[in-house]
């Protein structure tokens, strides 16, 4: 049986102390040894800068910003893969009118 998810902003719910919407990635009953969410800023804005005790990387589906890591800025772009390290102070950041979207998995460092 193939199950499948998708984005969906009028379903995804406020994450991050209301600053981005987010939704699990994989399909409701899939199992997985990892945590999983949507990222999304619709607009220009920036996420929660936070910090956890677990490993993380972020995939870049649609859109241009910047991921900040322990204050280290890089862009991003589709298809790009950002590493977060456990304990780092993080977020993403969307200067364009336009969408951001990426997909993040995290485990137990």
């Amino acid at each position: 049986m193939i199950k499948m998810s998708k984005f969906d902003p009028q379903t995804a719910e406020k994450a991050h102390e209301n600053t981005i919407l987010a939704s699990p990635v994989l399909p409701d009953g899939v199992p997985a040894p990892f945590g999983h969410a949507w990222g999304y800023l619709d607009a220009p804005g920036i996420m929660e800068v936070h910090s956890h005790p677990t490993e993380e990387v972020y995939f870049f589906f649609k859109g241009n910003g910047f991921v900040e890591v322990d204050g280290e800025r890089m862009p991003t772009a589709p298809g790009d893969v950002a590493y977060i390290p456990p304990n780092a102070m993080h977020t993403v950041i969307n200067e364009e009118n336009a969408e951001l979207l990426w997909a993040a998995l995290w485990w137990e460092a």
